[in-house]
Formats: structure tokens, C-alpha cells, sequence
């Protein structure tokens, strides 16, 4: 939050628009409540409050903490601003009044919004990747740590180090897991036994 405050107050300072990126809302509120002094008794949904009111406006993928599997949306406090976006939309995609998401879309949108900041939900979500994230660091793959709430980052140049940076050794590895979730599992453990191996050596 206090970042989110600094960015805000030089944006006003050199009149540029502060924009936020809110697909992750959720869990930066999560984390904001966990993490940042001062914050402890505030409730997620209010750290995101709060963080919105610093902004200018905001987009959202909403196929993340919109906890939707299509749509998103972009919001402007400016209504001049709003009207000049909305016209060039006509140019590229059409009348808003056409609709880009159909009424079930725009509704499953608008419970997630909700749900998604129900403080269950967020521990269990954010557990789950944490439990998943010290599994595999037990088990000797290379991690970036700490883990984060919304997915597991396996440090893949540490993992293929025979594999040139150019010849992009995550390609290579998220290709090895889909040849088969069992397949790919074991081979990841053998190229962990193998990594601690040389390691050691």
C-alpha cells in the first residue's frame, strides 16, 4: 500500500494517470493485510478499496481474481476520458450496447468480485499454492522464493542448466510435463535427483 501511495502521489504531482493493473487485487490485499504494518484489522475488501481510491482508474482480466473463465473490464474515473474510450471502441469493436460478454458472463463476474475477497476463500487459495510451492522445494526443485499466492515458480535455468538460456529451458520444461501429469512428475523428480547430485558434486 505504501508503494501504491508514492506511485499515486507522484503520478498527481506530474499529472499523469495512475492506472492499476487489479487482476490480482485480491490477493495483494491478502498479502497487504498479512504483511504491511498497520493493516492487521482492515479486511480485504477495504485494502482494495483503499487502493482504488489512489488510482485514476483500473483494468481487469477478470479470469483471475474475478474468478470468472472469460471477460474483463477497464474503469475510468474520468467521464471525458470514459466518452473518448467508449468512441474509439466503436472503431475497433464495436457499440458498447452490442455487448461483449453475454448477462450470465457479466453476472458470474460480479459474484466473483465479491467472493473472491471472502477471507476463507483467500486463505484456502493461498495455502493451497504455499503447500504445493514447500512440496516441491522438499523434493529439491528449484524455486523462486517465497512462493507466491496465485501459482509456483520453478526456476527452470537452475533446473536445465545444460540448456542455454536461448534455447529456453521453461519451454522445455513445461513441454516435459505435458508429455503426462505421471510421466511428467517422475521426470521431474529424476532431473531434481540429478540436480542435487551435480550439486553436491
Amino acid at each position: 500500500m505504501h508503494n501504491a501511495e508514492r506511485v499515486s502521489e507522484i503520478c498527481k504531482q506530474h499529472k499523469i494517470l495512475f492506472i492499476l493493473d487489479c487482476c490480482r487485487i485480491a490477493e495483494n490485499a491478502y498479502y497487504i493485510q498479512h504483511r504491511e504494518a498497520g493493516f492487521e484489522n482492515v479486511s480485504y475488501r477495504e485494502i482494495a478499496q483503499k487502493m482504488f481510491a489512489l488510482s485514476d482508474g483500473c483494468v481487469m482480466s477478470a479470469k483471475k481474481d474475478g474468478l470468472v473463465n472469460m471477460g474483463g473490464f477497464l474503469a475510468l474515473k474520468d467521464q471525458a476520458l470514459s466518452d473518448a474510450c467508449t468512441n474509439l471502441l466503436i472503431i475497433t469493436e464495436g457499440f458498447v450496447t452490442y455487448g461483449g460478454l453475454s448477462g450470465r458472463d457479466m453476472e458470474a463476474m460480479a459474484v466473483g468480485l465479491r467472493e473472491v475477497f471472502d477471507p476463507d476463500y483467500l486463505r484456502y487459495r493461498i495455502r493451497s499454492t504455499e503447500y504445493l510451492g514447500e512440496k516441491l522445494f522438499k523434493m529439491g526443485v528449484p524455486l523462486i522464493w517465497p512462493i507466491g499466492g496465485h501459482a509456483v515458480y520453478i526456476d527452470a535455468k537452475s533446473l536445465y542448466s545444460h540448456i542455454p538460456v536461448d534455447q529456453y529451458p521453461g519451454q522445455a520444461l513445461v513441454c516435459e510435463l505435458y508429455l503426462g501429469a505421471e510421466s511428467g512428475r517422475l521426470r521431474l523428480v529424476q532431473l531434481c535427483s540429478a540436480n542435487m547430485m551435480t550439486t553436491a558434486n
